[in-house]
């Protein structure tokens, strides 16, 4: 897959409204733990934090590749 294929794709999914949402309630579901996580209880708190860098990462990766699209553009023009 190159370049422009990949930025595409990225692109979809990101715009894409099933994604938006999915992603926005998972987030929103890690928050909610833990600011409602007993005061004793860190690893539920290390978990949710760990699972909302994950999906901050995922949608870094994505956007990654809209980037990259736009630099290869740059250097072709």
């Amino acid at each position: 897959m190159d370049i422009k294929q990949r930025a595409a794709r990225a692109r979809e999914l990101l715009n894409n409204p099933a994604f938006i949402d999915m992603m926005t309630i998972l987030r929103e579901e890690q928050v909610k733990k833990f600011l409602s996580s007993a005061p004793n209880d860190a690893d539920a708190r290390e978990q949710a934090h760990s699972i909302v860098n994950a999906l901050q990462t995922i949608e870094d990766y994505l956007k990654s590749h809209i980037t990259d699209e736009k630099m290869f553009d740059k250097k072709r023009n």
